[in-house]
């Protein structure tokens, strides 16, 4: 049996005045950060995904419909459980402890961390820890995180918590062979003081003579502090576009040059094209035009080589003020405005 478990029954104390972190919404799919978090892995390799979370967040919250919702949609719910626990556990390991107790777990078992993404292909049931370098990212907060050094084999010769000891981090990757042999050693050390870690554990088994691997990862995005999920956040926008006078030139219903005959804007297409192609920027586009010119306006989208994600007819002809509300999970200002000259194929030079 080979068992994804994603914790989620942490504090969230990075994440003030919000949800739990793993309730908070993906900025470009609405769906809740946790299951964004796990669709970078070969999720058929599993026989079963464990969610695990606190009765409190659900009783507050009420959020297990919804979830279950977004399970079904990706075609997880069949191999999916979600398990509530009583009350806060005092680490991440022993949340998976208490879970793999409960549930009768055994085989392989995979440990993913909620608040963060990356991509890898789970080949085999060993034990591994899933890493990324820092020398293939801008910018992170080097000191949360836990670090490996790696043999010329690939095999993990030391593994340290909130210390730089390589290059090559945790990315919230953990995987054992075996579930009874995570939970004999996390009953070895949950005595210790101190947050136990499933390092910890990792660095215990070791020293006994347990071989771990590194897993190489892609993609890695860190959603783990309020600060970066923001900023994670604001690499993601929705443009609301407005056809003519913008995308091409200024067309009418009621006297030339008529809809359907404006000249493309090329540079503002180009432009507006390559920042949807970049999965982070989606694209309505607005007009006046009555609901009746809809197929028409469609086939001069296409004509012009212009994408899209919707399109909103038969706004009335006046100014236009976007009205959005903001919280801590989505800062102000959480809308602005860009007044381009009619006809201008120079919209880059106005967009930040």
């Amino acid at each position: 049996m080979k068992t994804l478990i994603v914790p989620m029954a942490g504090q969230s104390s990075r994440f003030p005045n919000t949800r739990p972190k793993w309730m908070l919404t993906h900025p470009s799919t609405n769906r809740f950060m946790v299951t964004e978090s796990i669709l970078g892995l070969n999720l058929d390799f599993f026989d079963q995904i464990y969610f695990v979370c606190l009765q409190d967040h659900q009783d507050k919250y009420m959020f297990l419909d919804g979830f279950l919702r977004e399970l079904e949609e990706l075609g997880l719910d069949d191999k999916s459980k979600v398990a509530f626990l009583p009350e806060k556990t005092g680490s991440q390991s022993e949340t998976v402890y208490q879970l793999i107790k409960s549930q009768q777990i055994e085989g392989f078992i995979f440990i993913k961390d909620s608040d963060g993404f990356f991509k890898c292909t789970l080949e085999d049931t060993k034990n591994q820890v899933a890493y990324f370098d820092l020398n293939d990212l801008d910018n992170i907060n080097a000191r949360t995180k836990s670090y490996l050094q790696l043999d010329v084999n690939n095999v993990i010769a030391n593994i340290v918590e909130k210390k730089v000891i390589s290059s090559t981090f945790c990315v919230g990757g953990y995987g054992f062979e075996d579930a009874l042999d995570f939970c004999e050693t996390y009953e070895k050390l949950s005595d210790l003081p101190g947050e136990c870690y499933v390092s910890h554990i990792i660095f215990e088994m070791m020293l006994f003579g347990a071989s771990f691997y590194g897993t190489k990862t892609t993609q890695f995005k860190d959603w783990g502090t309020l600060e970066e999920w923001n900023k994670f956040k604001r690499e993601h926008k929705c443009l609301f576009v407005d056809i003519d006078g913008t995308i091409v030139t200024n067309s009418s219903i009621h006297f030339p040059p008529y809809v359907g005959t404006g000249e493309p804007l090329q540079d503002n297409i180009k432009f507006l094209n390559e920042l949807r192609e970049s999965d982070k920027v989606a694209i309505v586009l607005t007009t006046s035009r009555p609901e009746n010119m809809r197929e028409a306006t469609i086939r001069e989208l296409k004509r012009i080589g212009m994408g899209f994600d919707s399109l909103v007819m038969g706004l009335p002809h006046c100014e236009r003020i976007v009205i959005n509300d903001f919280a801590n999970s989505n800062p102000y200002p959480s809308c602005r405005a860009i007044n381009l000259p009619r006809n201008s194929d120079k919209l880059r030079e106005f967009f930040e």
